[in-house]
């Protein structure tokens, strides 16, 4: 049979009256709600140090001194006639002593900061694993070429803010850094060729790009092929190529054809090819 309690703080005896607020408090596991209490969490400690504790429930079981029943969100008590400091949980500071206001506005203000904190870390744990996947668009980004076009400056302003970009700014800023790539590497291509000639003559080159085409003569294949020396002409892929090798497979071969080819207006360096013959691939 328990034992009857006698003190004066149990259900029946305790006077609201008799009871002074000092602060609200929380005991329970969330790291999020023990952060958000901090400010509270403070006036506690400073108190909890100096002051006599009541020799009952919270002292020995950290359960209410009032009912006896476990807690996360308590409001610490300075109880007057005796001037101990008495532990209870918010449910009955509420219901049997009268919770204050301020410890009201207290854990309700707390439970919203730690969802807040909670969500936020969640966010930089997600941004994290974010600019680890994308690194390379990071360091890019973070570098000169973030600070040379307005769409750039956008985009590396919203890394920084919010730790990652959208799936949509992260295609574009793929785009444009390929885009960049190439334009640098077409700026340190070694061309050790003269002008490029006009004329029909046979010609060895390695296929830098295949594409299908819209043209006079129906949808074609076409391919940029890099010469030997640098120069570079643009032409439908003879079908000695294209039915030897699958599309897939063409771009990066090494092809030998002979060829009409008109120089562009403007660049010594490109032509366009026409009626090739005698393709084949050697390498």
């Amino acid at each position: 049979m328990a034992e009857q309690r006698t003190d004066e703080h149990r259900p029946s005896m305790a006077d609201p009256a008799d009871y002074d607020f000092i602060c609200a408090f929380y005991q329970g596991d969330s790291i999020w709600l023990q952060r958000a209490y901090a400010a509270e969490m403070e006036i506690y400690d400073s108190v909890i140090g100096t002051e006599e504790i009541w020799q009952g429930n919270w002292l020995f079981k950290s359960t209410c001194d009032h009912c006896g029943a476990a807690f996360n969100h308590g409001v610490l008590f300075k109880h007057t006639p005796t001037e101990e400091l008495v532990h209870v949980g918010h449910i009955c500071a509420a219901n049997t002593i009268g919770l204050p206001d301020r410890a009201a506005v207290a854990r309700a203000k707390a439970e919203r900061v730690a969802k807040e904190l909670e969500f936020k870390a969640e966010r930089v744990e997600a941004a994290a694993e974010w600019r680890a996947e994308n690194a390379p668009i990071v360091v890019w980004l973070n570098g000169p070429a973030g600070d040379s076009h307005d769409f750039l400056r956008d985009m590396k302003k919203s890394l920084a803010e919010w730790g990652k970009l959208t799936d949509g700014q992260l295609r574009a800023v793929v785009n444009w850094k390929r885009r960049a790539d190439e334009r640098a590497a077409e700026s340190k291509r070694e061309i050790t060729a003269g002008p490029i000639e006009a004329g029909r003559y046979s010609m060895t080159g390695t296929v830098l790009n295949v594409k299908w085409q819209e043209g006079d003569f129906g949808t074609q294949l076409k391919m940029l092929v890099e010469l030997d020396g640098g120069n570079r002409v643009w032409g439908t892929c003879p079908a000695a190529i294209s039915h030897h090798l699958p599309e897939d497979e063409i771009k990066g071969r090494k092809v030998n054809f002979t060829a009409t080819v008109k120089p562009k207006a403007g660049d010594p360096h490109f032509g366009y090819f026409s009626r090739p013959a005698g393709a084949s691939v050697v390498g």
